[in-house]
């Protein structure tokens, strides 16, 4: 009787394992790694985005954490110009709002939640063909706890989302 117990315990072991590893393969972050980019790209620049919204910074990280998703990527070589490939953008907008609300009682409402959500617009180019792989806007949503975390932690999840949306974009578009 113990021997079976042992040997459903290590099943079900076994299978929540399987299902982690499923998971977290699932729902990683993408990267050009694997993808199928056009043999002729090897290079890539990646100009400084545009601000039209009205949050200090925000283009120049973007921009940054762009770069060290490309350069960690191994497969494009970042260059400051004249890139076989050129990935550009705008940030049209920034918006830090409350996400979830508590209370007490009726009279007592407070944030528990807020939310950064940034929206950009993204053209990844091929310049040797003159033609994008992949053009169109993107938004990122970090929400945060107002207990432990800053606006900052909010903004850094936005701007990830958005890097992970731009490279799944772009090699789903080959």
């Amino acid at each position: 009787m113990q021997f079976s117990a042992c040997n459903a315990r290590a099943a079900r072991r076994a299978s929540a394992c399987a299902a982690a590893v499923l998971v977290l393969c699932g729902c990683g972050i993408y990267t050009f790694s694997g993808s199928t980019l056009p043999p002729h790209l090897k290079t890539v620049d990646i100009p400084l985005f545009g601000n039209q919204s009205l949050q200090a910074d925000v283009a120049e990280d973007l921009t940054e954490e762009i770069n060290k998703e490309v350069l960690s990527s191994n497969l494009l070589r970042v260059v400051a110009d004249n890139g076989d490939a050129t990935i550009s953008g705008t940030v049209l907008n920034y918006r830090h709002h409350p996400y979830t609300y508590g209370a007490e009682d009726f009279r007592d409402v407070n944030v528990t939640q807020y939310a950064v959500t940034i929206s950009v617009t993204i053209e990844f180019l091929d310049n040797k063909k003159d033609e994008p792989l992949y053009k169109g806007t993107i938004s990122g949503e970090g929400i945060y706890d107002l207990d432990t975390e800053t606006e900052e932690t909010g903004r850094q999840r936005a701007l990830q989302e958005i890097v992970e949306q731009v490279l799944q974009n772009s090699v789903q578009s080959w």
